[in-house]
């Protein structure tokens, strides 16, 4: 097993789009759901980053020239210990944390969404790249928590 992409170095509020902070800080969610991010870099560089609604969470969308919503990243108002799909593909990391993952509605050319259950987090983080399952997992490799004050 890996090491979990987040257990790297945190990420300042200042490394990432205002944005982040600005949703998390709204959240219903944010005292059991850590702010997470990718690094900037090549996997963000297609899109320019918005607010997206999640219902008792936070979320960031990406949007592309061409794509709106074409990946972002939520702490939704989801339980992680709630039932969720069985997707068809998993990561186990060292911690205890999972990554499940797989097109939408079964379809393969649909949007891939993946369901990360983080340790030490109550809330079911979503992924979702409508930029194909090599984008999704560059992603979520690049995902990192965020030290907000």
């Amino acid at each position: 097993m890996s090491a979990a992409p987040w257990s790297r170095a945190k990420l300042s509020a200042a490394a990432v789009p205002a944005v982040y902070a600005e949703q998390w800080t709204l959240a219903e969610n944010r005292t059991t759901c850590a702010l997470l991010a990718p690094e900037l870099g090549e996997v963000v560089s297609p899109g320019a980053p918005r607010r997206a609604a999640f219902s008792g969470g936070w979320a960031v969308a990406y949007d592309t020239p061409t794509i709106r919503s074409a990946f972002g990243i939520a702490g939704t108002g989801a339980l992680a210990s709630g039932p969720t799909y069985a997707w068809p593909d998993s990561i186990r990391y060292a911690d205890g944390s999972t990554a499940t993952y797989g097109p939408e509605g079964g379809e393969p050319n649909a949007n891939q969404l993946a369901y990360l259950t983080i340790r030490g987090q109550s809330c079911l983080y979503n992924v979702w790249s409508r930029l194909g399952t090599p984008h999704l997992l560059s992603l979520i490799e690049s995902l990192r928590f965020v030290v907000v004050r």
